[in-house]
């Protein structure tokens, strides 16, 4: 290793002049006022998208904390169409199995498991499946569990897609 890559500075892990916002969000989360967190990480990621460009690191990553804020808020089929896009977006900059998008869409997938609504589940598991596909292929075990899911949530079996609405899944552990 030469002696200038050992005297680099190591990047920060958030930008300095986002900094204080990133701040703002965590102490509002904290303090258990979680739109109005959803609602400043929203902001935020809008102006990334227009400053920067929407497919900016910067941008992406705004997109993931507005997912998680969304989470946090008892949001989950927004948290889940905001993961989508945000792993979307990482994979068209990136290559389909970099962790970021892998990531994202585990974090998709996650949000998606706590959606009880069957509208909200239908239309984010459509989009979640397309996802899943595009990153993983046809017969990945993910992508063949939410199908199953999916097909459980819309298909003609009330009890089936009752069973099937059931919050699960690791979101459910996600705190502020």
């Amino acid at each position: 290793m030469s002696r200038t890559a050992l005297t680099l500075p190591v990047p920060a892990a958030v930008p300095e002049f986002l900094a204080p916002r990133i701040e703002g969000i965590r102490k509002t989360l904290r303090a258990g006022r979680r739109e109005e967190a959803l609602g400043a990480a929203q902001d935020l990621s809008d102006e990334l998208a227009e400053s920067h460009g929407p497919l900016h690191v910067y941008a992406l990553h705004a997109l993931e904390l507005v997912a998680f804020c969304a989470q946090l808020a008892g949001r989950p089929a927004l948290a889940t169409e905001i993961a989508v896009c945000a792993a979307a977006g990482w994979q068209r900059v990136l290559e389909s199995m970099h962790r970021h998008v892998r990531q994202q869409t585990s974090n998709a997938v996650a949000s998606w498991l706590t959606v009880t609504k069957r509208d909200d589940a239908a239309r984010t598991g459509t989009a979640l499946i397309a996802l899943l596909q595009s990153v993983y292929g046809l017969a990945h075990p993910s992508t063949k569990f939410v199908e199953r899911r999916l097909h459980a949530i819309t298909g003609t079996d009330q009890e089936a897609a009752a069973s099937a609405l059931q919050a699960s899944g690791p979101a459910l552990l996600v705190t502020p």
